[in-house]
């Protein structure tokens, strides 16, 4: 039997005259069961099942949770601006959505991909031999300078910036460097995840300190350099979600809807995913649930069944099998 996903009300726009506060909504609950792993995207989400499926849900302008028909076979996902790419257990992507510079449509050559990773404009892949491929947007050169890498990973693409780990365990970056948000610290080491927020960075040690990096106009950086105990993390438009080990979550940055206050009673949590207002995690009995500003999803579209769900269920950058973010 499918079981409910829980998502937490986000606050209204109707004001109270006299205290000025904002009336809590109720949202209908999207009925999801048996997923692994979440990616958020701008005001839309995708989660992946146990039997290699895809769901989506969200806003659908260009099909980013419409998903394309016969995906199956899937490992792992990741949800970019407006579109989506996939990871397939023969090593190939494919992707759906906004095509716009070519970023939903993977080289067709490309195989042998161990993670991916979706942006604003553009995508990456690391491939098991420890190169890394990107296509779309090149405005930035975070296309063509992310071909030049080796020793690589794991990678996470971003608005116009990427950062990638080397198996050495230090982090690189190229792109838009504004803030520095593509400069990792020198005597950054032991790294085992990254995540990046559109103009901030992350990084997550094996000893489970977080480091930041990159503009800090709501102290996503700088409370961010304070945070340890860590199981994982994930970057939002100036805002941070993070997963400690005992499966509840936490977060801080900007917060106008409640992104970054998850509910008291959110737990079991194994894998989470900030959007751009939003986050979307998976719970340890396959059930999803969310919080932010997420509107009335209806019932989220299934890979192939041609039908999508009602939009403003989810949305932000980066996810599951990329860069953590």
């Amino acid at each position: 039997m499918a079981l409910p996903v829980l998502c937490v009300p986000a606050p209204a726009f109707a004001a109270l005259p006299a205290r000025g506060r904002y009336l809590p909504r109720p949202i209908p609950p999207v009925r999801l069961s048996g997923i692994t792993a979440v990616s958020a995207g701008d005001d839309f989400a995708l989660a992946l099942r146990t039997d290699g499926t895809v769901v989506g849900w969200g806003r659908d302008e260009f099909g980013q949770s419409s998903l394309p028909r016969r995906l199956r076979g899937i490992t792992a996902i990741s949800a970019g601006r407006d579109f989506g790419i996939a990871l397939r257990t023969d090593g190939t992507v494919v992707g759906w959505g906004n095509d716009e510079f070519g970023k939903a449509s993977p080289p067709r050559w490309l195989t042998g991909v161990r993670s991916i990773s979706a942006g604003g404009d553009w995508a990456l892949a690391v491939r098991w031999d420890g190169t890394v491929v990107g296509w779309g947007d090149d405005r930035f050169r975070e296309v063509s300078a992310a071909r030049l890498l080796s020793g690589i990973i794991l990678a996470s693409a971003s608005d116009r910036f990427g950062i990638a780990l080397r198996t050495d365990g230090r982090v690189v970056g190229w792109g838009n460097d504004e803030f520095r948000k593509a400069s990792p610290p020198r005597w950054l080491s032991g790294v085992r995840d990254l995540s990046t927020g559109g103009v901030f960075s992350l990084a997550l040690r094996w000893d489970g300190r977080l480091f930041a990096w990159g503009a800090d106009d709501f102290r996503q950086v700088s409370i961010a350099n304070r945070v340890s105990g860590l199981r994982q993390v994930s970057g939002g438009d100036r805002f941070v979600a993070a997963l400690r080990w005992d499966g509840t979550a936490f977060g801080w940055g900007r917060n106008e809807f409640g992104q970054a206050r998850p509910p008291r009673w959110a737990r079991g949590i194994i894998q989470l995913s900030a959007g751009n207002d939003f986050v979307v995690a998976v719970r340890t009995d396959g059930t999803v649930l969310e919080w932010g500003n997420v509107g009335g999803p209806g019932q989220p579209a299934m890979a192939g069944s041609g039908t999508t769900g009602a939009a403003g269920g989810a949305g932000g950058a980066g996810g599951a099998g990329g860069g953590g973010g």
